[in-house]
């Protein structure tokens, strides 16, 4: 069953009226063997020695939202043989993904990222980012930074050293041109990670710590979602109220709402959630049911301090 759920894995884009004009989906040059896709609101730090930082909110019930980080994965895979991802009945990957529509829930596996550090490495030099449509938070709220204590505060925690990040949509909202007061940009939901060069992998969890280096032909891929549940009916696809809560809790800013005329929104599969403890999701307060619509209307993707393009 579906319902409709208008997510916002939309940090959109950059066209004249709210037109979704095809996304460039080419997949980065490289050659790692690996493709990491991150999808859902976090915040994508540029650090000052050219790595990137991306964090994600912790589960803590925000402006009655709750994130969930968690890592996916093709089930058989090397990647999530390595990282110990497992089976999660009930989890449908389509929901967090445009991309994996008609995908069968038992193709994937899953593994919990709350109170994780992932270090990926792709090389020697600085990160390449060649994204455009990440929220630009120094063009939306002049003099904004990004929190000094944001790896304390974020749940679950991404380096990235080397290789190259490009824009990615895994929703169907993700590409139109959102308004944040004056300022207009493509807002998206998603971008992919990849390397020219061998890729290192280090995941850190308490004391427990996993390597892996993919073989250069190995051609997989790895997910890095972050998702949002919700205590009450997700708004209008248009306005992003979920701004509040990224705003809030990755910058030192007041918060501008997203807004675009002509978002649509998006059936979602119904769907649990890796790593959720139990509680329901439901849109319905106090509802028995585990399976709902993931909340990932508002979940777009924020560039914290940017490099000054």
């Amino acid at each position: 069953m579906h319902r409709r759920h208008f997510l916002a894995h939309v940090p959109a884009g950059i066209a004249a009226a709210c037109v979704s004009p095809a996304i460039a989906s080419a997949a980065p040059r490289a050659t790692s063997g690996l493709t990491i896709r991150f999808v859902g609101m976090m915040g994508l730090v540029e650090r000052s020695d050219g790595s990137m930082l991306a964090a994600m909110p912790s589960s803590e019930m925000h402006h009655d939202l709750s994130h969930r980080p968690f890592l996916m994965a093709r089930a058989g895979s090397r990647v999530g043989a390595a990282l110990g991802l497992r089976p999660s009945p009930g989890v449908v990957p389509a929901a967090f993904d445009m991309r994996l529509e008609g995908a069968l829930p038992d193709s994937f596996v899953f593994r919990c990222l709350g109170n994780s550090r992932l270090d990926v490495r792709g090389g020697d030099g600085p990160l390449q980012n060649r994204t455009v449509q990440p929220a630009q938070m120094g063009r939306i709220v002049k003099g904004a930074r990004v929190r000094s204590d944001i790896e304390r505060w974020a749940s679950s925690v991404v380096s990235l050293e080397g290789g190259e990040l490009i824009d990615a949509a895994a929703h169907p909202d993700a590409g139109r041109v959102w308004s944040f007061g004056t300022y207009r940009q493509r807002l998206t939901d998603a971008v992919d990670y990849a390397s020219t060069g061998p890729v290192e992998l280090r995941l850190t969890q308490g004391a427990d710590v996993t390597r892996y280096t993919p073989a250069a032909e190995a051609g997989e891929e790895l997910w890095v979602v972050s998702a949002a549940t919700a205590r009450k009916p997700a708004g209008a696809p248009t306005r992003l109220e979920h701004s509040r809560a990224a705003f809030e809790f990755l910058a030192e800013g007041d918060a501008v709402i997203a807004e675009c005329p002509e978002a649509s929104g998006r059936e979602v599969p119904m769907s649990t959630i890796p790593c959720d403890q139990g509680a329901s999701a439901s849109a319905t307060a106090g509802a028995a049911a585990r399976r709902f619509p993931p909340y990932t209307e508002l979940c777009y993707i924020l560039i914290l301090l940017g490099s000054g393009r």
